[in-house]
């Protein structure tokens, strides 16, 4: 069940990335006297590589500044420009909140591809559906974007729809409800009767060929759907499962 209503997250959030999102072709961030545009695209490339500004001491002050963080979402402050380049910000909305993701990027288990992606987009469905609660629990602890930033994203998107809103409630619900919760003993007899068929079309396989080519069907569709099950899992179980059901 819990897997299903994941997949059904997970086709929301492309729905919704795609269809439901204005995308705006270019914003432009200015900080004391140098400012560049950053052009987002499904194919854009993370930090624009720019000349490094010339500044006096004076305005060394007022230089921007970026984040870096480490695999448990931990972030500091670093500046945003080096000799070579400047980073620009990377906002990316969660249940209504903006977060600035440029410093989580890299530690990203999943690749920084993914957080690139979503640049200026809502990825509400994906984080609840495709990770952890230890990881739902981190990334509210990563930096959020400044409030100009935040107002003007918010300009360019859609809102959030009525469907939206009622999905990530049901979910919420079925949450508490413990539907999240894996039951041992259903996952043995599950295990059991696709240990079974296997078994069985082995045995079978010299005498009654056509019997046992049937059981090994069987069995490739039981395993399809705990590969499923156990790959696109998030728990413990999950995590434990992946390897043997890859």
């Amino acid at each position: 069940m819990a897997s299903r209503i994941n997949s059904l997250a997970l086709a929301l959030a492309l729905v919704s990335s795609c269809s439901a999102f204005t995308h705006p072709t270019s914003r432009v961030v200015s900080h004391s006297n140098f400012a560049w545009k950053q052009h987002q695209s499904q194919t854009k490339v993370f930090a624009t590589t720019l000349e490094a500004p010339v500044t006096t001491k004076e305005e060394e002050s007022v230089m921007p500044v970026g984040w870096e963080c480490d695999e448990e979402a931990n972030c500091v402050q670093v500046p945003a420009c080096d000799e070579e380049q400047c980073r620009t910000t990377l906002d990316v909305r969660i249940h209504g909140e903006w977060y600035d993701l440029s410093g989580w990027r890299k530690a990203h288990p999943a690749g920084a591809h993914w957080i690139d992606w979503y640049d200026g987009r809502d990825a509400t469905e994906v984080m609840d559906a495709f990770h952890s609660e230890k990881g739902r629990q981190m990334y509210q602890r990563l930096p959020k974007s400044t409030p100009e930033t935040a107002a003007a994203l918010a300009a360019d998107i859609e809102p959030d729809t009525s469907t939206q809103i009622a999905f990530r409630e049901l979910r919420e619900q079925l949450e508490k409800d413990g539907w999240w919760e894996r039951d041992m003993v259903h996952e043995a007899k599950l295990l059991g009767i696709w240990f079974s068929l296997v078994a069985g079309s082995a045995v079978l396989a010299h005498d009654l060929p056509v019997l046992s080519s049937m059981l090994a069907a069987l069995s490739m569709t039981n395993a399809g759907w705990l590969g499923h099950d156990y790959i696109h899992g998030v728990d413990k179980f999950s995590d434990k499962m992946r390897n043997f059901a890859g």
